[in-house]
């Protein structure tokens, strides 16, 4: 790889990158957000020139997979892909891997631009030398090969805004593509998405997710005084088909990622009606400091180690041999479906049954202090390509 620093005024112009402006919103045909490692409120904002389709938009180089990649519609014009952070942010370095098509490097060369003073300064040009073409197995290896992965020393930039700038004849057959932007501060390379939750699968099998906010963390809980902490599935497509049927106690649940059971509430006792409502009187206008039993009902809890636990609430009934302390694998049965802890099943009746799903991460719940809309984003994101259970 060559890297070509741009001749400009130097130190002085890449100082003047503190003063970096928003985007130009007009100049994009494609874009979205996304919300930065897992407990905060941060977006970054990515937007492209074009893309080919679905498949390759401009998350595709954002999401620390070089096996998907954003690569543009074909066409004679220069085609770019542009981060933006909103708010200050220290640099050091920006790696750069190229994407492939049918095994062929789609960049010739690329431009690291800066937003400065309303227009873009080029930075450094990036050229991408040795064979265009890889071999079979060369895709397993890619992290390895210098000849795919090229690192931008910046010198220590602090800039909201860069973009990948890729000239018509940097492009291949009139198409760019780019696997993985990473940026770093100092050593660390900047954590976009929380990689531990990407293995995970979903709870139940072919669950939906729910378009209302209410059965998101963060949604307000009346009854109790609180809010919701976790995601709620009431809803699952039948298997072999997109027909949307409601799960009950006959649906098993599972383990979302392998790990170590640290709860198993096999002596678990419901509330009575009375009980129930009274609990939820005293909890409307009392801080929780501690619940003997609680509206999560019969529960299973499990640590997956690296700070994240999920949780497991409102149960029928928990599988023979899930208990504390046992080891359970990714996608194993923990459980079946109920109503659990909630006034239906205090009254000895089985509506409301749903699983209450919480993934907790480094002592918070996913989604503390997220708006709605972004914390759909993120579940959208951990499970859009999960494996489903007993795949």
């Amino acid at each position: 790889m060559k890297i070509r620093k741009a001749t400009c005024t130097g130190i002085v112009v890449i100082m003047c990158l503190l003063l970096s402006s928003p985007l130009s919103r007009g100049e994009a045909r494609d874009g979205d957000y996304f919300i930065i490692g897992s407990n905060t409120a941060q977006k970054v904002r990515w937007e492209v020139s074009s893309s080919h389709g679905p498949g390759f938009t401009g998350l595709m180089a954002l999401d620390s997979d070089v096996e998907s990649s954003w690569r543009s519609a074909r066409s004679p014009s220069p085609q770019w892909l542009s981060v933006d952070f909103g708010s200050k942010r220290l640099l050091t370095k920006i790696v750069i891997v190229p994407g492939y098509r049918d095994n062929y490097r789609m960049l010739r060369y690329c431009i690291v631009q800066f937003m400065y003073n309303g227009d873009w300064f080029d930075f450094s040009r990036v050229e991408f030398d040795g064979t265009a073409r890889r071999g079979f197995l060369a895709r397993f290896f890619r992290r390895s090969r210098t000849d795919d992965r090229v690192e931008i020393d910046l010198g220590g930039v602090d800039a909201s805004t860069f973009r990948i700038f890729v000239p018509a004849e940097g492009m291949v057959d009139g198409q760019a593509a780019i696997a993985e932007i990473e940026c770093f501060v100092g050593t660390n390379s900047l954590r976009y998405f929380d990689e531990r939750l990407k293995g995970l699968c979903l709870p139940v099998r072919n669950a939906l997710l729910p378009p209302d906010d209410a059965s998101y963390p963060n949604a307000p809980r009346s009854y109790r005084g609180g809010t919701h902490a976790g995601l709620d599935l009431y809803h699952s497509f039948a298997e072999g088909s997109y027909e949307t049927v409601a799960v009950d106690f006959t649906t098993p649940v599972f383990a979302a990622q392998g790990g170590t059971v640290i709860r198993a509430d096999w002596k678990y006792e419901p509330f009575t009606p009375h009980q129930w409502r009274e609990q939820s009187e005293h909890t409307k206008n009392n801080p929780r400091t501690f619940v003997l039993r609680s509206f999560g009902g019969r529960q299973v809890w499990i640590d997956h180690g690296n700070g994240i636990v999920t949780t497991y609430n409102h149960l029928s009934e928990i599988d023979k041999g899930i208990v504390a302390g046992g080891k359970v694998s990714k996608g194993r049965r923990i459980g079946r479906v109920g109503n659990s802890g909630l006034l239906g099943e205090a009254e000895g009746k089985k509506y409301g049954a749903h699983l209450h799903f919480e993934i907790w991460v480094d002592g918070f719940y996913l989604g503390y202090g997220m708006a709605a809309a972004d914390v759909k984003k993120y579940f959208s994101w951990i499970f859009a390509t999960a494996l489903q259970p007993e795949d």
